[in-house]
């Protein structure tokens, strides 16, 4: 069983490759969940080892309500719960999961000796605590806390940890827990559904994009992001009709960015909602920059996906956030564009030293799709999950003994 509780594409990948080498694999995620998502439907060359379940809660589901959001985790946990009871998996492996959602998972695995393998994408504890300092919420730190406890708890009583970044080990090793069943596997992006095409694309003609210079944000836009380098970079750009800046998100920052696009004259600057996944390619395609943007207090704790779609699509990055951060570091270590630190002017310096040089821009997205094709191929990938699953079976029957 296979749980992303967002329905990223890479997952999803994950499990058609996991069923076309014969495993039985039952793949679910949150259908309530506002994100991107994947190709989380069944397609027609679909192994009929793979049964993918979508998965949703008899309540509506507000991402960012303290009040109820803890409540709708335990209900998503408790869906979750009742597959592992129907297909008594052998494995189980849960990704990007509300801390309160794993305990209900994990705790019904082992009631069905199923091992239990940690998809470790964030450090959840950290990043709840760093969500509820930011809404200046009174007693946060107990919160974080308390969620260090479960989250630690979690680990400790897995069979099996991927980590997505290095750094995420320090953090565990600190926390008492056993290197031996902990592995890196750092996250990829689909190389045969996200590629490089050539500009105007169609989905640039149907929106009456010019074809002019564009740099481009995709995908979940939220504070943490700080949407306000996009518009600093939109006021900057200014009246010149030959550069434009396009904006495919949703979320808080999204809607904040939205808010002021609508109180001053950003003629650079058009925003469009979520856009199909089939056509994220020609989405992607329409830019000539393709800019991630993450807080300086994230830390390491956030490593954005929508950089190796990016790397997929073989275009130049702008990267703002913190230089210790994965992202920054596989952009700098693949020469794929240029990374910065989360500030304003260094943000526009980088953008307006790469918009005066097209042969360097050619250059970083040649390397960008060269990264993509010699670390995100699927085959080796799922190789390593079947040897990590094969150890999380061997720790566990040792467990038991």
């Amino acid at each position: 069983m296979i749980n992303d509780y967002c329905g990223h594409p890479f997952q999803i990948e994950l499990s058609r490759e996991l069923a076309r080498r014969g495993n039985q694999v039952v793949h679910t995620y949150f259908v309530q969940n506002n994100t991107p998502k994947g190709f989380v439907s069944n397609h027609v060359d679909d192994s009929t080892n793979l049964k993918i379940m979508p998965l949703s809660i008899p309540m509506v589901f507000q991402k960012h309500s303290i009040f109820s959001r803890r409540k709708s985790d335990c209900l998503y946990g408790l869906a979750t719960a009742q597959v592992v009871d129907k297909f008594c998996p052998d494995v189980v492996l849960s990704a990007n999961m509300p801390l309160d959602a794993q305990a209900i998972l994990q705790k019904k695995a082992r009631q069905c000796n199923a091992s239990f393998v940690y998809w470790m994408q964030d450090i959840l504890s950290i990043a709840i605590e760093f969500v509820l300092n930011r809404r200046k919420i009174p007693l946060s730190f107990l919160a974080g806390k308390w969620y260090k406890k479960v989250e630690s708890d979690l680990l400790a009583h897995s069979e099996a940890i991927v980590c997505i970044a290095s750094e995420f080990l320090d953090v565990l090793s600190a926390w008492g827990i056993e290197m031996s069943r902990t592995s890196v596997i750092e996250n990829w992006a689909p190389l045969n559904e996200i590629y490089p095409l050539h500009k105007p694309t169609k989905w640039q003609i149907e929106h009456n994009i010019e074809p002019s210079f564009c740099f481009m944000y995709s995908g979940t836009l939220g504070m943490k992001h700080t949407p306000r380098l996009l518009l600093e970079l939109a006021r900057k750009l200014g009246n010149d009709p030959a550069t434009s800046l396009i904006v495919v998100a949703e979320g808080a920052g999204a809607d904040w960015l939205r808010m002021h696009a609508e109180h001053e004259i950003l003629p650079a600057l058009r925003l469009f909602p979520f856009q199909p996944y089939e056509r994220l390619s020609e989405v992607l395609a329409s830019s000539d920059i393709l800019i991630s943007l993450l807080d300086e207090d994230c830390g390491s704790f956030a490593v954005p996906s929508k950089t190796l779609s990016y790397m997929c699509a073989g275009r130049p990055l702008l990267l703002a956030g913190p230089l210790q951060n994965l992202a920054s570091k596989i952009v700098v270590r693949s020469r794929s564009g240029i990374a910065v630190q989360n500030s304003v002017e260094q943000f526009i310096d980088a953008a307006t030293q790469m918009r005066q040089s097209l042969a360097l821009l050619n250059f970083y997205g040649l390397s960008a799709r060269h990264y993509a094709n010699e670390n995100f191929k699927i085959n080796k990938i799922c190789d390593q999950f079947e040897s990590i699953f094969e150890q999380s079976l061997f720790n566990k029957r040792r467990s038991a003994l």
